[in-house]
């Protein structure tokens, strides 16, 4: 009686400490990709609203990784290249061509930021 106690009270104690988790880790997530919408704005120049389309985007994506990578039965790497490949052709969907252009080769370290030049 007193194992089943016991293992009951950690048990519920597991479960509740869970959804704290996932708002944590939502928050920092929130945080990162506010930040990099926020960089990827000043160099590339994009308006507001494309910067708010852009933040739900990433930070969807973000969350979709996230379950992606934690799900034990799933065939993690399949589902997140499906993700990878949908959250390209939303930004291709939400940016210009060349916004696009200068968004990845930021994103991919091609471009260096400091260099204005090339983001003009």
């Amino acid at each position: 009686m007193k194992r089943f106690i016991l293992l009951s009270t950690l048990l519920i104690a597991f479960i509740a400490s869970s959804p704290a988790q996932s708002s944590i880790t939502e928050n920092v997530f929130r945080d990162s990709v506010s930040n990099k919408v926020l960089r990827m704005q000043k160099s590339i120049g994009f308006d507001e609203q494309k910067a708010e389309q852009l933040k739900v985007l990433e930070l969807n994506y973000l969350l979709d990784v996230q379950k992606a990578e934690t799900c034990f039965l799933c065939n993690s790497k399949k589902k997140i290249e499906k993700l990878n490949n949908k959250r390209v052709e939303e930004l291709q969907r939400i940016l210009s061509r060349d916004e696009f252009i200068k968004y990845q080769s930021i994103e991919n370290n091609l471009l260096n930021e400091n260099n204005r030049l090339w983001l003009k």
